[in-house]
């Protein structure tokens, strides 16, 4: 007896091409979301790079010249460089000297630097008390980023102590920011006494801020 071939139903058929084409998209799937994934740590590692540099790169109050340190390290006399006030003044770092002085660095798109505003305006009164009056300027063009005028963040984070006038905003010249950010750090500041020595150098007031008034009582 002759045998019959038989031929796949093609029900079989669509079915096993239909459970192909299934696998097919799960391993696509599978594919992007590691992709998705990957980029994500990517960045976030990027962020945190971004958040050290700007917190533990500023070099803490030894401003020692390990990789991540300021070019000015504690001891060294403040080199002199001009700012723009918020009234359209230009003033020196040597203008300042004969009382202490914090000279601070930030970017308006910064957030350690607008927590660190918010921080300055509870602890103004204190530093002030010190003799200690705080010059918190604008990187140079904000660093090439975009961010709210100088004056507009001054407003908006300080509160009823924007007006204090032991606190001043405003902008850092080019040369002002090179000399003193040369590295381009989001956050930093340096202390300086009335003598225009630097004697304590640090980043983040918000999360240092006990660290710079021990600093500045140590002045007196």
């Amino acid at each position: 007896m002759s045998k019959v071939s038989r031929r796949p139903r093609a029900g079989r058929s669509s079915g096993a091409a239909r459970r192909r084409a299934s696998a097919q998209r799960r391993n696509r799937n599978r594919v992007a979301l590691a992709g998705i994934a990957i980029a994500a740590v990517a960045l976030a590692g990027a962020l945190v790079g971004l958040h050290v540099a700007s917190r533990s790169g500023a070099g803490g109050s030894t401003g020692s010249s390990g990789s991540g340190a300021p070019n000015l390290p504690v001891g060294t006399k403040a080199p002199n460089a001009a700012f723009t006030t918020l009234g359209g003044t230009t003033e020196t770092v040597a203008a300042l000297h004969g009382r202490p002085v914090l000279i601070w660095f930030v970017t308006t798109w910064c957030s350690s630097c607008q927590a660190g505003t918010e921080a300055m305006a509870q602890h103004i009164a204190t530093l002030a008390a010190e003799r200690v009056r705080v010059v918190e300027v604008e990187n140079s063009a904000d660093l090439g980023q975009p961010g709210p005028s100088i004056g507009a963040f001054g407003r908006t984070l300080a509160g009823d102590a924007f007006s204090n006038p032991d606190w001043e905003f405003g902008e850092a010249s080019a040369t002002l920011t090179h000399t003193y950010n040369p590295k381009a750090y989001l956050d930093i500041y340096y202390l300086i006494n009335a003598a225009g020595q630097i004697t304590y150098v640090n980043s983040s007031p918000g999360s240092t801020m006990p660290q710079l008034l021990s600093a500045a009582r140590a002045l007196s």
